[in-house]
């Protein structure tokens, strides 16, 4: 993507959350100037992700809060059957060429896709097998 200015929406990884949570560069920074540009979705597989993390945390209390109040600030894109429909053609060429990719980061760029929305992520190898799926990294 050449015009970054041009991007309206985002779509952040669980990385990246996870860098900003965490106080971590480069997804500290990243996330923080996106949330200035543009408007920033989460997907629904990101915020199981996320809470996920939380509950395994050993401060389970404050990571959960932690979370809760990230995802109540954004707005959330759920993965629908649309959603189901995409990941599985995406997955059935992926399988075909040998280059498979790990579900979750499927269901977040089957969600992407349908909404034309470019992913934010430090993992860039696996989204980048996606076809159509706009890529940007922090």
């Amino acid at each position: 993507m050449e015009n970054l200015e041009a991007v309206k929406a985002i779509c952040i990884d669980t990385d990246v959350i996870v860098d900003y949570l965490r106080g971590r560069e480069p997804g500290k920074s990243a996330f923080t100037d996106w949330r200035k540009k543009t408007d920033v979705f989460i997907t629904s597989i990101t915020a199981f992700e996320l809470l996920l993390g939380a509950n395994l945390s050993s401060k389970r209390e404050r990571r959960t809060i932690e979370v809760e109040s990230l995802l109540d600030q954004h707005n959330i894109l759920t993965f629908t059957h649309d959603s189901a429909k995409k990941a599985a053609e995406e997955r059935a060429g992926l399988k075909t060429k040998g280059a498979p990719i790990e579900i979750r980061d499927l269901f977040n760029a089957s969600i992407c896709l349908l909404k034309k929305t470019p992913i934010l992520t430090r993992n860039k190898t696996h989204y980048e097998r996606i076809k159509d799926l706009t890529v940007l990294t922090p």
